[in-house]
């Protein structure tokens, strides 16, 4: 906390303060990601990794009312896009839903040990019996522009933490396999083959 003649202000710290920010976010000479129309509302607990890192370290040392404006680096926000996070993989690899047909752009959910990993895995190309898959966030390699306002900041209070992120961030580890290792689905015994 600073004092300002008597007027005490908190800042933010880089583990368990509560923010809650205003804002708009764009790609970098490109469009507005959110807050087009409206600003967007969000709020965090620093020192979990709920937001990219560029910005939660951005706001450290800042205070409730101050107006930033800032570009974070694709390497601060999503991560360098890795070609080697682009594989190919046989159709039968995977398990659609009868009359599922797989297409460009198509998301996937993912089940993969460790929290690093995505949630999903988007479709790039489909040839023949083999399906290309992309695990880079779609945002990976573009830096973002954030411009916003802290409309709150203090310490954070048992309400704002669940209890299974101190746990998660005690025990968290690598999940020890490469992209390729991940369980992208496995047809049930008695599923028909797909369509």
């Amino acid at each position: 906390m600073s004092d300002f003649g008597g007027r005490t202000e908190y800042r933010v710290c880089p583990a368990k303060s509560y923010v809650k920010i205003r804002y708009t976010v764009r790609v970098e000479n490109g469009p507005v990601i959110k807050g087009a129309g409206e600003l967007e509302e969000m709020d965090f607990v620093t020192g979990y990794g709920h937001v990219i890192p560029g910005l939660e370290s951005r706001l450290v040392g800042r205070a409730c009312g101050e107006k930033l404006s800032f570009a974070v680096p694709a390497e601060e926000a999503f991560g360098a896009r890795r070609e080697d996070l682009v594989i190919e993989k046989p159709w039968d690899d995977f398990h659609f839903p009868k009359g599922t047909q797989p297409y460009p752009g198509m998301q996937l959910p993912l089940i993969a040990p460790g929290s690093n990993a995505p949630d999903t895995v988007m479709i790039r190309e489909v040839k023949g019996d083999k399906i290309v898959i992309d695990f880079n966030h779609p945002l990976s390699g573009l830096p973002l522009v954030y411009d916003l306002e802290i409309i709150e900041a203090r310490p954070a209070e048992e309400k704002d933490v669940c209890a299974e992120w101190d746990e998660q961030s005690v025990h968290e580890t690598c999940g020890g396999c490469s992209p390729h290792e991940m369980v992208l689905g496995a047809p049930s015994p008695g599923d028909p083959d797909r369509n």
